[in-house]
């Protein structure tokens, strides 16, 4: 059984994996009607225009795809419906993705867990006998451990399923969010842009019309949503790396602070050992101790952070974050008071 790409067959002989990538993302945008632009894209893909524009032809020549550009919504659209052909994949691909199943599947017993199994069915089905043979073996030789996931299942796929629909076809979402850190409850307007899943948790990045701003909700406070019929026009420079950039995990506060801690010796040698984000600058100390540098935005998760370390580390900027963390360490001195 032959899993290779077959290129002569659909007409894309000499094309690039890379290309190909690029291609059918551009006909996604398009079949959304999201009127993408050459400009748009090649900022998007972190390509030069020169490059869209060879794809584009490509997607017009070799595809057949009836693109046009719309002067009204300076962007390219179909003058009809159309799809491109599946790619095939090769056996590594399809084992890459077998494995990737395998880690969403630890969603087991709720409605995630459920479409995921049922998308693992289908690549066993779709791998060669041999190769299905080895990936009974990995069933038993390798598991991934995932957060236990946060919100009522069912209500989380719904809520899930309908804001991807609302991401891809442009459309705004009225919603009644809980507010956690104010306990309060507000019903809003929101343009979903990105969907995120971080330590058990779901979140949308969204344009928030009561806000004015791009914000993130988690989407089990979401307590009522409805997608409307009004189209949105994503912010042209929006990106969810970019978004999230100065972010330890999640959090994103009003300003960028730089962090400084420093470390005694015997929790440096596992600090330098990975990355914790991407702007870090690590001092490593002669008595063995470290400072790390980091340019954050927001300090309440920095802190949850930091509070696990205990007396093993220092925070030595900002001020602010300090005098948080000598405030939640008189809290604990008190509480444990009379176990000293």
């Amino acid at each position: 059984m032959s899993l290779v790409l077959k290129r002569n067959k659909i007409g894309i002989d000499g094309v690039s994996r890379q290309s190909l990538t690029r291609i059918y993302t551009i006909h996604r945008w398009i079949a959304a009607g999201r009127y993408p632009n050459v400009a748009a894209i090649a900022e998007r893909l972190e390509v030069s225009s020169r490059t869209i524009e060879r794809d584009i032809q490509i997607l017009r020549d070799s595809f057949g795809a009836p693109i046009v550009y719309d002067n009204w919504h300076r962007g390219y659209r179909y003058e009809k419906t159309f799809s491109l052909p599946p790619l095939r994949l090769t056996e590594g691909e399809l084992l890459t993705l077998y494995l990737g199943q395998r880690l969403l599947s630890q969603f087991g017993g709720t409605p995630f867990g459920q479409i995921v199994q049922g998308a693992l069915t289908k690549l066993k089905v779709m791998l060669p006998e041999k190769l299905t043979v080895d990936l009974a073996l990995l069933d038993e030789d390798i598991s991934f451990a995932i957060e236990t996931l946060r919100g009522d299942a069912e209500k989380l796929a719904a809520v899930y399923s309908d804001l991807c629909q609302a991401i891809q076809t442009n459309c705004s979402v009225h919603i009644v969010y809980y507010t956690a850190s104010r306990d309060t409850v507000t019903g809003r307007l929101i343009d979903p842009y990105h969907l995120r899943f971080y330590k058990g948790a779901w979140y949308v990045i969204a344009y928030c019309h009561f806000r004015r701003e791009i914000r993130l909700f988690a989407l089990d406070r979401i307590q009522q949503w409805q997608v409307t019929g009004q189209k949105f026009k994503m912010a042209p420079d929006f990106s969810p790396e970019a978004y999230l950039q100065h972010s330890l995990g999640i959090e994103r506060g009003p300003r960028v602070y730089e962090v400084i801690i420093r470390f005694q010796p015997e929790q440096a040698r596992w600090i330098k050992e990975r990355q914790w984000h991407p702007s870090q600058a690590l001092e490593e100390l002669p008595d063995g101790g470290l400072v790390l540098k980091m340019h954050l935005s927001g300090l309440h998760e920095v802190k949850r952070w930091l509070l696990g370390f205990g007396g093993r580390a220092e925070v030595m900027s900002p001020p602010e974050l300090r005098q948080e963390m000598a405030r939640d360490a008189r809290t604990l001195a008190e509480i444990y008071s009379d176990e000293v």
